[in-house]
């Protein structure tokens, strides 16, 4: 895989720097992601601002084993509500039962939340990494100028940062909102002339 990916990316000029230090993102990613140890197609999470997460092609998604764990551990601290109630109630405590009571709700509401929140993420997360990959498999990465583009200006034109890049990838592949509220890519914005490569402003990148 790296050595087809080095072949390919063999003769390719940066059309920002005009360096050839390049490689495609693929093996950019993997190359940084070795050494990191985490990988975004088993659930790793990348140390926030590495090139591996500046670079993922998408969120990654809770499996169901996960979900189950967080379902549980919410209904533990959700019966800890409860025993405050309860005890409030046998103690003549209202505060307690009250207090107690409120906890449980929340923390019961909170759980369910969370739940329908993963098991919505294992429907759009691998439904949306198809797009995410197209664009992903035709970038190349640049370490002279740090920057991201295609070659053949077939997916988009010009060069991106890699938080642009990867504001677009996650907006094509619709789950840009899952972006972190520290993720730089958040804020991002894609210049005009990649949009018009790959659905245009219609998809407020």
């Amino acid at each position: 895989m790296v050595n087809e990916s080095a072949q390919g990316a063999a003769g390719v000029m940066c059309p920002g720097c005009g360096g050839s230090s390049v490689r495609t993102v693929e093996q950019a990613r993997a190359e940084r992601k070795a050494g990191e140890k985490a990988d975004w197609r088993s659930g790793g999470k990348p140390e926030r601002g590495s090139l591996a997460d500046r670079l993922a092609v998408s969120p990654g998604a809770t499996d169901s084993f996960d979900s189950v764990m967080h379902f549980l551990e919410g209904m533990v601290f959700t019966g800890l509500g409860v025993g405050l109630a309860y005890t409030g109630v046998q103690q003549d405590k209202p505060l307690y039962t009250i207090g107690g009571v409120l906890l449980a709700v929340l923390l019961f509401v909170g759980t369910i939340v969370v739940i329908r929140g993963e098991a919505r993420e294992r429907v759009v997360v691998p439904r949306g990494e198809l797009l995410a990959e197209r664009l992903w498999r035709a970038g190349y990465y640049c370490s002279g100028c740090e920057s991201v583009f295609c070659p053949d200006g077939s997916q988009w034109q010009g060069t991106l940062t890699p938080e642009q890049f990867k504001k677009l990838m996650w907006t094509e592949a619709g789950y840009a909102d899952r972006l972190a509220h520290d993720d730089k890519a958040k804020e991002a914005t894609v210049p005009a002339e990649a949009l018009s490569r790959t659905g245009g402003p219609h998809r407020h990148v």
